[in-house]
């Protein structure tokens, strides 16, 4: 009888794990589809809270804050792995599928959301906090892309620090705003340059790029660092106006995912690409719904 349940455990064990893997793995897959953000989808999967928690720990007990959140990790490692490799393959057959997709997963957070924030007491300044999210989230309809500038190495920790805000705010596209301030194009040449090194085994490239790229990270760690513990102390002082900031950020979200695919693609599509869509939009529903229900695997 004991190793009856013994077994049962591990498998409940297993199976706990291999949904953590999935979820992380959602929000890495998330980080690569236009206009949805990582975070949105680590909120939206209630995952966020951890690794925020994990993000502020980390200086103090790194291995026990990698410990904490190891299978979100590895998803994340794999989802961007499928994103690049499998997402963009779609993205190239018909955008409008695969958003769908992401719109139904999106879609299926509200309900829950919603309970959360009718769950506990709203004043005013929680109405406004939704208001004025809602602005914000439309307001950033309005961002056009400018030329590429010139950029020195303060710069370049600036890019790391808005990228890495970006990782950390839910429903904030870094390549939005690195686009509005002109800096994306330095930010793809630095990574693209260095990759390319490494790849034909370059030393040149690599030497004269290298110092660019360890700056790019430094203003990406200090940006987790800082943006980790603001995160923090708004998850565990002002819960409420971060549920309301939230809310409205998936609401109109879809608005904003849809605008940001329209200007990378042509919505010049076939009837039975948008009927798909229907149909990939529900599924996409019914899975977000369905982890949403699971409850108490990411606190065991």
């Amino acid at each position: 009888m004991w190793k009856i349940n013994n077994k049962h455990k591990k498998k409940g064990k297993i199976m706990k794990s291999l949904v953590k893997i999935l979820k992380g793995a959602l929000v890495g897959i998330g980080s690569i589809v236009p206009g949805i953000s990582g975070s949105m989808i680590a909120t939206i999967l209630k995952i966020y809270e951890q690794l925020v928690t994990a993000l502020n720990r980390f200086l103090k007990e790194p291995i026990k804050a990698i410990v904490a959140v190891w299978e979100y990790i590895l998803g994340v490692i794999i989802g961007l792995f499928i994103g690049f490799y499998v997402i963009t393959y779609f993205f190239q057959i018909s955008p409008l599928v695969i958003t769908f997709l992401f719109v139904g997963f999106i879609l299926g957070s509200i309900p829950s959301l919603y309970k959360e924030f009718k769950g506990t007491e709203t004043n005013y300044k929680h109405i406004l906090t939704f208001i004025v999210t809602v602005v914000i989230m439309l307001l950033l309809l309005l961002i056009q892309e400018k030329e590429s500038v010139q950029t020195s190495y303060f710069y370049i920790i600036i890019i790391g620090l808005i990228t890495s805000a970006a990782l950390i705010i839910p429903g904030v596209s870094g390549a939005t705003i690195l686009l509005a301030l002109g800096f994306y194009q330095t930010l793809l040449h630095i990574v693209n340059e260095l990759i390319k090194a490494v790849v034909t085994l370059n030393i040149d490239i690599l030497i004269k790029e290298l110092p660019a790229f360890l700056l790019l990270v430094l203003g990406i760690i200090l940006g987790l660092i800082i943006m980790g513990k603001i995160m923090f102390y708004l998850l565990n002082n002002k819960r409420k106006y971060f549920t309301s900031a939230v809310l409205a950020i998936v609401i109109v979200s879809p608005i904003n995912i849809f605008f940001a695919l329209n200007n990378e693609y042509s919505f010049n599509v076939e009837w039975y690409f948008i009927l798909l869509g229907i149909i990939v939009l529900t599924i996409g529903f019914i899975i977000s719904k369905n982890m949403l229900n699971q409850k108490g695997e990411e606190n065991d």
